[in-house]
């Protein structure tokens, strides 16, 4: 798997660098996490990545934010997540 950090500074292909941003971030939380993701959704907001959806307890979301802010980086992750246990 590869992953693409987002890097701020890549002005002039923001649209692809903004694809390969939520390309990684989705795929390093399907593979890391040991439940089905199937229900969140992803999308850019400026130089922050979105996740909205559902999740079963607050342990998956802070699972979730965490390995997105891994790639995306510290502050960049807005997490709209509501679930059964939160």
């Amino acid at each position: 798997m590869v992953l693409v950090t987002h890097d701020p500074s890549r002005q002039s292909c923001q649209g692809s660098d903004s694809a390969s941003l939520i390309a990684s971030v989705r795929c390093a939380i399907a593979s890391e996490v040991p439940f089905a993701v199937t229900n969140l959704s992803y999308r850019v907001l400026g130089d922050s990545i979105v996740i909205e959806g559902n999740v079963i307890k607050r342990s998956d979301a802070e699972l979730i934010h965490r390995i997105a802010e891994d790639i995306a980086g510290h502050g960049r992750v807005i997490m709209r997540v509501g679930g059964i246990n939160l």
